[in-house]
């Protein structure tokens, strides 16, 4: 076929459909990248909104409890108003991070130990409700039971009895005793070993059930582990490596029921809060207690507020416990028999040979 021919006088049309052919491929060019970008935003923006949804927050308040002894409540010294607690830090800082107003109670009393916890607190219906009622509920106890012990303990080696006033005034009377007769620290470290962890645990475990049976079953609780309270005083002897391993056994009952009850442990055995107290070395200044508010709200999930996934909360190592060193003073003990036993005789035959070279010289 003559195709000049056949395309002659249409040149016209031709370019026509040139033109529109050429349109077309540019509308579809153009279109369909504008389409899928309008697909990728509709979708972008159906999952921000689900996002957002999802952030929604699940409660309109979250209610908080503080139970414990002079940490938990503050304590700044007599005749000084309280520092902010821990507790109230962190309620502070969970209303921060959710958006959501807290309320919070805090039933911290100073000089509370575990069985007063549980005979004057945890007794009282108006504590129960609060229980009842708490999303996040947070203890400190045990430093006052160790405290209260050492007094004892005192009064029992120095065989007085004496009302010591503090701990100071207890280890201050070792100190004075030991000076005196220095045989005392085998007293000392045999009383130690002799510590009567069955107690605490006893109460530990009552409290524990009185909790369990009252609280919320999506609550969610903390506990603080005892740190040393006295690693500032000069102990005599190895009293002091003594009371570590006592406070450490305490801190493993603590650990040993955390799952039984559903609570975490934060550890402050083992944290830097010893460098922040206040000047009787004891009690937590405000650096203290910020530190320990961090550390307690890291056990907190605060995700549950806002409806979203469960976030994994990082446990402690429970630590394993410490065999008491019971051979430790009854070996001091018995070196001390030995050694007194081996001056007598050293003494009688000495004096067995003086008496056969007198009765020789007569």
């Amino acid at each position: 076929m003559n195709m000049k021919k056949y395309f002659s006088g249409k040149p016209i049309k031709i370019k026509a459909i040139c033109m529109n052919i050429i349109v077309m491929c540019l509308l579809f060019t153009g279109i369909l990248p504008l389409s899928c970008r309008a697909e990728e935003s509709l979708a972008s923006e159906m999952q921000e909104e689900t996002e957002q949804q999802e952030k929604v927050p699940v409660t309109d308040r979250i209610s908080g409890a503080a139970f414990g002894d002079s940490i938990a409540k503050g304590y700044a010294g007599r005749k000084k108003e309280d520092l902010d607690s821990y507790p109230k830090l962190v309620m502070d800082i969970v209303s921060e991070e959710t958006g959501i107003p807290v309320s919070y109670v805090n039933y911290a009393k100073n000089g509370l130990t575990s069985s007063g916890l549980n005979s004057e607190i945890l007794s009282t219906e108006e504590a129960l409700a609060d229980i009842e009622s708490a999303d996040i509920i947070t203890l400190t106890i045990g430093a006052n039971d160790l405290m209260q012990e050492f007094k004892h303990a005192a009064q029992e080696v120095l065989g007085t009895e004496r009302k010591f006033t503090s701990a100071y005034d207890a280890f201050d009377a070792l100190q004075e005793g030991v000076e005196g007769n220095p045989l005392l620290i085998i007293k000392i470290l045999d009383v130690l070993d002799n510590w009567n962890y069955e107690a605490f645990e006893e109460q530990w475990l009552t409290a524990m059930e009185t909790i369990s049976q009252n609280r919320k079953e999506d609550s969610q609780m903390v506990v603080t582990d005892i740190y040393n309270p006295v690693s500032g005083f000069e102990l005599p002897g190895t009293m002091n490596s003594m009371v570590e391993e006592i406070i450490w056994n305490m801190n493993q009952i603590m650990y040993q029921y955390a799952a039984e009850y559903d609570y975490r442990v934060v550890d402050l055995f083992e944290s830097e809060i010893c460098e922040h107290t206040q000047e009787d070395g004891l009690h937590p200044d405000q650096e203290g207690q910020n530190l320990i508010a961090g550390l307690v709200r890291e056990k907190i999930d605060t995700g549950r507020f806002m409806g979203e996934p469960e976030e994994e909360i990082i446990e402690e190592p429970k630590p394993e416990k410490v065999m008491r060193r019971r051979s430790l003073a009854g070996n001091i003990r018995r070196a001390g028999i030995l050694i007194l036993a081996g001056i007598i005789i050293v003494i009688v035959i000495v004096l067995i040979i003086v008496i056969r070279m007198k009765k020789r010289k007569r």
